[in-house]
């Protein structure tokens, strides 16, 4: 074997064994085999092969080979015994290779126990995902991008009565169309399923045969950018629908008893109409209310969420953060040595010096000094990234804050870029013009769902790309924030209706319009205002202006003490 040969297999990093299946004495082996198995160099040759390789099924597989039965093998697990006695898992695959008359086997190994704790952190993973499915209380359907089902929990199952033997039978077709035919809107609910790959969101309401309805959402799954598949959520709202239903028989019913008594008690016309226009009045804010609170619920349970994966989150960051620490200062340790022994190099043989100048070169020491502390400070700051995005979710989790506090705006605006950043980064350049305000005395963290819902519109309204720019600034008492975009702008005659709750000028499905209904409600719960200039074509600028304190509560001195 030529030198260059010798290298390239040195440099391997499989272990490489050359076995004679007539002898099933090892030939030839690379360095990785005697270094993985704690050989000296050149001594793994000469011994059988069945020294190394310990289980059953390779003993067999030698002996066959020893009586000239010499076959490939793919990827097959095995264990080897190194120098200690050890056993080390790998996975290996035998090759025969034919010199002559005389065939020999190539055995290509590579240790597997990092692909075992992989392994397992997968199971534990999938089985975690697992008992979060079965616990919601929607049914959730998963089909692969080929549309077939990759999964579904058992309130799914129940909530459309499917019956046993289709589940057994694994017939995605036959679960689909049962599903399909028991519904008024069948056809629709199989073009959803079929437009598996598409990347819009959807939402609509199902109508059962039996004269329940279900609320079906479903959404994308990405694996990177590609989309693998979607997941579908379907909710039974039966109980909340007859609620609306007999809410809106109610009204109807009192508006016919108006008009009945009308004709009869004409001298009491405009009181009753005074108590219907109250009535209606009553009955949208009640509405308001509801969706209202359903949304602070809402973002409640995603602030918990939030909470939770970031708490799980900073575990393996804080001891990978104190590991590469200590690598950091055991790498400088190790450059410290070398440094030591180049400072003896002198005094060496010069067999010996040229020996260690082949090997510097070889691995580059010299570009090693200067590379291993780059990239030990590039992960360091890397896991300092992580931190700071874990501290953002745990901070914009604190959405249900009871007592009012001091803090920075500004700060609050850059957790809250960080938090929306993956929704802006494609779609605008984020200009910030701050002015260092004084803090204000407010719920921050509400103030953050408020810049959340300013930011998030901003880039819903770039087409393409465009410019989001922040500016803050303090007159007197008061602090302003402004957001401006170069998106499309808002039509003069949408400006006066913005600020109406479920108003939206998004297509259905992308927006509920309750954004910036409850943004107002925020900022005139702090006693400020936020203001709206508009240009179609332009863009569109929003304004915050808020106290520096908010003014004490009212005692009513009645229950004063």
């Amino acid at each position: 074997m030529t030198d260059l040969a010798r290298l390239m297999l040195d440099h391997c990093p499989e272990l490489m064994l050359l076995v004679n299946p007539s002898s099933l004495q090892i030939e030839l082996a690379n360095a990785s085999a005697h270094s993985a198995l704690g050989y000296p160099p050149g001594q793994l040759q000469g011994l059988t092969v069945t020294d190394v390789e310990t289980d059953l099924q390779d003993l067999f597989y030698w002996q066959d080979a020893q009586a000239g039965q010499c076959r490939p093998v793919v990827d097959q697990e095995a264990q080897y015994r190194n120098i200690r006695g050890e056993l080390l898992p790998v996975r290996k695959s035998v090759v025969v290779i034919t010199t002559g008359e005389q065939p020999m086997l190539l055995v290509r190994a590579t240790p597997s126990e990092s692909e075992h704790v992989a392994e397992e952190a997968l199971a534990q993973t999938l089985s975690q995902l697992s008992a979060t499915l079965e616990s919601t209380g929607n049914g959730i359907l998963v089909l692969d991008w080929h549309g077939k089902v990759n999964s579904m929990n058992r309130m799914f199952g129940q909530m459309w009565e499917i019956p046993q033997d289709y589940l057994n039978s694994q017939d995605d077709g036959r679960i689909l169309n049962f599903i399909t035919g028991k519904i008024e809107e069948s056809e629709p609910l199989r073009q959803q399923l079929d437009a598996v790959v598409h990347s819009e969101e959807t939402r609509g309401l199902l109508h059962h045969h039996d004269g329940r309805v279900f609320e079906v959402g479903s959404r994308p799954q990405f694996l990177y950018e590609q989309i693998v598949g979607r997941v579908f959520s379907f909710q039974d709202i039966t109980e909340r629908t007859l609620a609306e239903k007999a809410l809106r028989d109610s009204r109807d019913f009192l508006e016919e008893r108006v008009l009945e008594r009308t004709a009869d008690l004409n001298a009491v016309n405009e009181k009753l109409k005074h108590e219907k226009e109250l009535q209606g009045i009553f009955i949208q804010k009640l509405e308001e209310a509801q969706n209202q609170l359903l949304q602070s619920e809402r973002m409640a349970s995603i602030g918990q969420l939030a909470a939770g994966v970031a708490h799980e989150i900073n575990n393996p960051v804080g001891f990978v953060n104190s590991n590469l620490g200590s690598l950091q200062s055991y790498v400088n340790d190790l450059f410290k040595l070398i440094t030591a022994y180049e400072q003896t190099q002198p005094t060496l043989p010069d067999a010996l010096k040229r020996q260690v100048k082949q090997v510097e070169e070889a691995i580059d020491l010299r570009f090693l000094r200067d590379d291993v502390p780059n990239l030990l400070k590039e992960s360091i700051d890397g896991l300092q990234r992580v931190t700071r995005i874990v501290q953002d979710l745990k901070n914009f989790s604190h959405v249900d804050e009871a007592e009012r506090q001091w803090a920075d705006i500004e700060a609050g605006l850059e957790s809250t870029l960080r938090v929306v950043w993956n929704e802006l980064k494609y779609k605008a350049e984020v200009v910030k013009a701050y002015a260092g305000i004084p803090q204000i005395e407010c719920f921050p963290f509400q103030l953050n769902q408020v810049f959340m819902n300013l930011l998030v519109n901003a880039s819903h309204a770039i087409e393409s790309h465009g410019t989001i720019t922040i500016r803050t600034g303090l007159d007197d008492a008061l602090v302003w924030i402004e957001i401006q975009d170069t998106g499309k702008g808002i039509k003069p005659e949408h400006l006066g209706r913005i600020f109406e709750p479920f108003f939206t000028t998004k297509p259905v499905g992308k927006g509920t319009g309750l954004g910036l209904s409850l943004a107002y409600g925020i900022i005139q719960k702090h006693h400020g205002s936020i203001e709206v200039q508009s240009e179609v074509g332009q863009g569109t600028t929003f304004k915050v202006t808020l106290p520096l304190k908010q003014p004490d509560p009212v005692v009513n001195p009645e229950h004063a003490p």
